[in-house]
Formats: structure tokens, sequence, C-alpha cells
């Protein structure tokens, strides 16, 4: 499919291409990032007046720079000049796969596009039914008989949950009927373990420690009924157990006297005072190692997602105020950084422009937020959405709040995605590529300052037909001033919350990231109930919650400070901004271990970002600060989670 998509673009050919894209199909990372590779440049955007602005700034386009304008309409509704000009494609998905179900392929996500585009296409035509078994198969790697076995459907349960995108209705539909057939799985609550990952993990939790009580005879959990699975009687479920253990699916439980236990359960045991940390860094640094070794490297966003978490999860552990890592293992991490940070910018340089182009139906950075949420509002029919910024937020901490907040409210669903921060990651460019919904090119002159944010929410729901009366932007400061009036005004529609809470305080950190992780578990006891309580509110009142993040932060060293005086427009500890090419270069030179960023699509002509590569920062050599606005994994890589009640 994708030799075939690309057939239709040669390079150096045509200036101007308007392409009718109903279905997506250019949506797909590879088909973007092959599309940048031959020098052309994507335009998508259904707001007219926007779509003129931005084609106005595209020009001139030519056979060596050309343009892409792509629409989910029909061509013939784009500006006349434009379609006299243009040469006129339309892509549909039954073109590319003829003999499948045409609505079910329009439900799977782009990536499982691209999963069913590396498999051999039926020979006949298949009915809706036949198709979706076919789907089951071929992309979501199903099969009755091998799965047969509780240890191989657990397998594939947890591969399948560490994926963002879920089975679309259809197919979850299909495969629930196909699981009811089996004998061997009559018992088990199944709509609830396709439903979620956090109920397919206490699903398996529940059960170990089932397992581990009746082994011991020590209570570990309270009796909830009968369990599933039968570790005891089950070789391949005991075999299994070291997987689930390296993907964090099962936890390692303390006991009093493990040794009592047979030896293949002993790997999923400590005594009652070993800490788990070890072993879980441990785990977590092989597996980033095989990645990074690996030939090819991780190549697609989905690959980096998962190395996101697994770092992320990483520094929790290395982190940890309490407990820091032994001394060997956190040499290895040290050792992983420069590997992890030459792959990822090496990534970043060849798909971070490509991703910023298509925006739905699956949100890939942050100015993509605001149009994902006006997507979901219009397919689930979501009268009121909020949306609230924890400023700064990194991976690594919503890791540790995810857990908290559900221990805390066993009603909420917390369903998580992972997006690309707007680079350079500093407040000023990504908080307002969140909350306006637009490139930071788009908003060139307000580039150094959120002071127009409220405007820029309300201006993006104007375009979404919602009344200026029904848009709503305020500060939290709950321990001072309680929830503004707007977030339970039955005038509001969408209502957009930022708190600086978690800015402020790695920005006020002087203990490194360790002192910011102990912050972070001091705002979890002290000031995050009173957020809680807003959220539950909101969900209560029939708000779509939606958290985000506008970027991480990472710990780094000094390299000294530029003394560029006012040639630079914007300073910060890990990102200069310059208008100037010259004076950037300038400044480069005199500090060679930086990487100079510019004309990547989405900032301003002209402007060019300077940025300590690695782990390095603008700050008197030697001295160790937690900030933010470079390339780590650790700054770009952030969460969305979208809060519903599951009550």
């Amino acid at each position: 499919m994708h030799e075939r998509v690309l057939a239709y673009f040669p390079a150096h050919t045509h200036p101007l291409t308007l392409v009718s894209d109903p279905d997506g199909v250019l949506a797909e990372e590879e088909l973007l990032a092959g599309l940048a590779a031959r020098g052309f440049t994507l335009l998508s955007e259904p707001d007219p007046v926007a779509l003129r602005l931005r084609v106005e700034a595209a020009r001139p386009w030519s056979a060596g720079r050309p343009l892409v304008i792509v629409t989910a309409g029909a061509l013939n509704a784009l500006p006349y000049d434009l379609w006299q000009e243009g040469r006129r494609l339309t892509l549909a998905l039954h073109t590319f796969f003829p003999h499948l179900s045409y609505p079910l392929l329009r439900a799977l996500s782009p990536a499982q596009r691209w999963r069913l585009a590396q498999v051999p296409q039926p020979a006949r035509p298949l009915a809706q039914r036949t198709t979706a078994d076919y789907l089951l198969q071929h992309v979501f790697g199903w099969d009755d008989t091998a799965l047969s076995s509780p240890a191989a459907f657990i397998a594939w349960l947890d591969g399948y949950h560490s994926s963002p995108d879920p089975l679309p209705p259809a197919l979850a539909a299909r495969l629930l009927e196909r699981l009811k057939a089996m004998p061997g799985y009559r018992d088990w609550p199944l709509e609830q373990l396709l439903a979620g990952r956090e109920a397919f993990l206490a699903f398996l939790r529940d059960s170990w420690l089932a397992y581990l009580q009746e082994a011991t005879g020590r209570p570990l959990r309270e009796r909830s009924g009968p369990y599933a699975l039968h570790f005891a009687a089950d070789p391949a479920l005991q075999d299994a157990l070291p997987r689930l253990l390296r993907s964090g699916a099962l936890p390692r439980v303390a006991l009093a006297d493990p040794a009592r236990l047979p030896a293949w359960a002993q790997p999923g045991v400590l005594a009652g005072d070993e800490s788990a940390a070890p072993c879980r860094a441990q785990e977590l640094i092989t597996a980033l190692r095989g990645a990074l070794s690996s030939t090819p490297g991780p190549a697609r966003w989905e690959d980096w997602a998962a190395l996101a978490r697994q770092w992320a999860a990483l520094g929790a552990l290395r982190h940890d105020p309490r407990q820091p890592l032994p001394g060997p293992l956190e040499a290895a991490c040290r050792e992983l950084e420069p590997a992890l940070d030459a792959a990822w910018l090496t990534w970043l340089r060849g798909r971070y422009s490509a991703l910023g182009a298509q925006r739905l139906p699956v949100p890939h950075q942050v100015h993509h937020v605001p149009h994902y949420i006006a997507y979901r509002r219009r397919q689930e029919s979501q009268a009121r959405v909020a949306l609230i910024v924890l400023d700064g937020l990194a991976l690594a901490d919503w890791l540790l709040v995810a857990p908290v907040w559900r221990a805390r409210h066993a009603g909420w669903r917390l369903q998580e995605r992972l997006l690309l921060a707007q680079v350079p990651t500093i407040t000023a460019i990504s908080r307002q590529a969140l909350i306006s919904g637009l490139r930071p090119a788009d908003f060139a002159p307000t580039l150094g300052s959120n002071a127009h944010e409220a405007q820029q929410w309300a201006a993006f729901w104007a375009r979404e037909d919602l009344a200026p009366e029904a848009c709503a932007y305020a500060h939290l400061a709950l321990a001072r001033e309680g929830p503004p009036a707007a977030a339970g005004s039955s005038r509001t529609r969408a209502l957009c919350l930022v708190d600086n809470t978690f800015d402020d305080l790695l920005h006020g950190a002087t203990l490194g990231a360790a002192g910011v992780q102990a912050q972070v578990e001091l705002w979890l006891r002290t000031q995050s109930p009173a957020l809680e309580t807003l959220i539950a509110d909101l969900l209560a009142q029939g708000d779509a919650v939606y958290l985000a993040s506008d970027h991480g932060h990472v710990q780094a060293r000094g390299i000294g400070q530029p003394g560029e005086g006012v040639l630079v427009d914007s300073r910060c500890r890990r990102a200069r901004v310059y208008s100037s090419e010259a004076v950037a270069r300038a400044v480069q030179q005199a500090f060679a271990d930086t990487v100079l960023w510019a004309d990547d699509g989405l900032l301003p002509p002209g402007v060019h970002a300077l940025m300590p590569a690695d782990r390095g920062a603008f700050a008197p050599f030697g001295e160790t600060v937690v900030t933010h606005g470079g390339l780590t994994l650790d700054e770009v890589v952030v969460p969305l989670i979208e809060i519903s009640s599951s009550l």
C-alpha cells in the first residue's frame, strides 16, 4: 500500500497537489515520513480562512518545494484558484484494500492500517463478518487455537493493552462473540478485560495474590470470589511469569517466607524487607538496551512511546528520594543516557515535522489537543468539555500520580495517550500551542508570551461554532481561591484550566530530580486532593475531562551561559531563541555541544532555537539544575489523559 500511495507523489514533478482524503490514508506515519523525505510539505486545514493564510505563507511552491493540500471533503470545495492550478488526486481505502469491508477499514487507526498493509491481502471479497475475522487475525494477532490457553490469552492481552489504539467497537464485539464460544473463558469478565488495561491488570494481580495466599496460607487480599487463573495447575502460566514481571503487568509481592514457594514462583516474590526497585530497574535497563541495540532501532512513534514509558518508569525508580538505586544500576542508567538521547534526536529530526502535519484522528503533538477534543466532542455528542493543563508535568511525574488517583477513585477511568511537545519545549511556545490548537508559526506575534491564551482558547472554539460566553479560561489556585466560577457555570461548554504548580516546583528545585520527585509526592498528599475534587465535580456535571501537559523536564548540568544580551529573543536554561541565524550560529560556535533547530514547518520562518545537546544546560559550569526547553525524551514526550466515569 505504501509504495502505491507514494507512487502518486513523484519527487520534483508537481508543484501543487490537491488530495481528497476522506479516509485519512495520508495520516499514517510512514507515509508522512516518505512524503517529507521527497520534499513535500503537507497542509491540512478545514477552516477556509486559516487555509488561505497558510497557503499564502507557503508560497512560492515549486517542483523543488512541492506543496500538498489535503482535505477530507470534495476537491471542488477548495478555493477555485487552487483547484485550477493544482494537480488533483482522490485517495480511498477501498482502492488499496478492495476485498475488505469498507466500514471496518475506516474504523481502524492509522497504525492499525499500517500493520494491515504489511500482510498479504485476501484473494477474494470478504463480507463484514469474515473481514472482522481477517482483521482480528492479521492486525491484532488473534488466533482461536493458539490463544485458547489462558497463558497465551494473558500474553495477548498484555501486548494488546500496551498499544495506544483499542479495537474498533465492531471488532471488539466480534472478538467477544468468539471468546464467549470458547469453554475455557465462560467465567471470565471478558468485557472488562478488553475494555481497559486497568481492569486487565487488576484481574491478573488478583489471581496472582490468590495463588500466593493459597500457597502460603497467609492473607494477602480479601476474597472476592473464585478466580480464573490457576497458576499452581498451569505450567504455561508458570512459564509466562517472567514475561509478565518484565512488562510490569505483575508486581513482585513481599512475603515473610518466600522460600516456601516452588522455584518457578520465586522471581515473583520478595523477602519481607527486600525492595522491588532494583529488580524492576534491572529489567527496564535490559529492555531499553535491547531496544536501542536492535537493528533497525526504534523507527515508529509507537515504538518510541513504549520506550518513553519504560524510561520514565526507570526515572521514577532512579530518583526515588527515599531509596536511590544501588551504584551499579545508577551507573548503568548514566551509560544509557547518551545512546538514548542520540537515537531519539535522530528519530525526532526525521519524524517530528511529518507528525505535525496530520492531527486527526490520532493526535501526535500538543497543538493537536484542542482539535482532538473537538473531534471527540462531535463523535460522542459531548455537550461540555474541560481541559486541565498541568504545566510541566513530565511522564515520570504522571507515573507517580496515576496509581494514587486510581486507588483513590475506583470509579475513574484514565485513558492515556502520549504526545510530542512543541520544540523548543518552553512554556511560551508549547503551552500556547496546546491551548490555541495552533502551530507556533500561527501565533508568531505572541511567540514569547502566554498572555493571549484566553483569547486563543475562545478563538479556537469560535471556529467550532461556540459563542464566546460558552468558553472559559482560568488559572487554578485551589489552595487560595477554590475552583473558578466558570467550572460550575451552566453556560460553560469549553473550559480550560491552567495549573502552574509542577512548573513552579521544578524551577524551584535545588536538590535535582530527586527533589522534584519528593515535591510531587508532597503535592499528592497536600494539594492533589483539591484538584481531584474539582475533577470529580466536573465529571458529575457531565463534562468530558482531559488532562494534558505542555512539556516535561530533565536534570541537566551547566555548560556555561552565553552573553549575547539583547540579541536573544528568549532565553532559558535549555533553549535560546533567536530571530537572527547569524547570531544563533555565532553562539553555537562558542557552545559547540548544542543543536540548532529551525525550518521545521512548525516554528515561524526565521526563528532559530539553540539547545544544549544531551543533558547540558545554559547555567554556570557544572551546576545541576532541573529544567526544560530542550530535546530529550524526558522533556518532549508528555501525557494526554482522558478521564471519565466508569460507573
